[in-house]
């Protein structure tokens, strides 16, 4: 009995680990919207509310729910299709260090930088290759009826003359 509840235990794990294995903005475009760094007063500004009990480090609080708050102004939409957490908006902290190292003590008199990033369920319709320093454009496979409306599609563009 003691191993039928094991077995029972590891593939209930198993499932439950695959149902929620699929990544955030899995078959969507992800777009980076925003690259912001703020001052004490940014982040006071974007916070609203009380601290709760219980909350070990109430400066990190602060700029967390802050910035959460901020994005929450860009969240919504997102297109069509069944995409995870399409029109939501991620946050990404990458400054100052003691911000983003969780080992050293953090201020809001430092400031906060992070960018954001929104999941669009509409795919993107052209894709770009690098040649040197120059772009090539070109539909995507399998976008019917697209390769009409790109009258040079495998041609390379050239930059334009500084000299005219």
């Amino acid at each position: 009995m003691n191993n039928l509840r094991k077995l029972f235990v590891v593939t209930a794990m198993t499932l439950s680990g695959a149902a929620s294995a699929v990544p955030w903005c899995h078959g969507g475009t992800i777009v980076e919207i925003a690259n912001i760094s703020w001052t004490q007063s940014g982040i006071n500004t974007h916070f609203t509310g009380p601290i709760p009990g219980g909350v070990v480090d109430p400066q990190r609080y602060i700029a967390w729910e802050a910035s959460h708050n901020y994005a929450g102004y860009f969240a919504g939409g997102g297109g069509w299709g069944n995409v995870p957490g399409k029109g939501q908006v991620r946050v990404r902290p990458y400054a100052p260090y003691t911000y983003t190292n969780m080992v050293s003590g953090y201020h809001t008199s430092q400031g906060l930088s992070f960018k954001l990033d929104k999941c669009y369920a509409t795919p993107p319709l052209v894709e770009i290759k690098e040649k040197e320093k120059l772009e090539v454009l070109k539909p995507l496979d399998g976008i019917d009826g697209m390769e009409r409306y790109w009258r040079q599609a495998d041609r390379e563009v050239t930059p334009i003359d500084s000299e005219r």
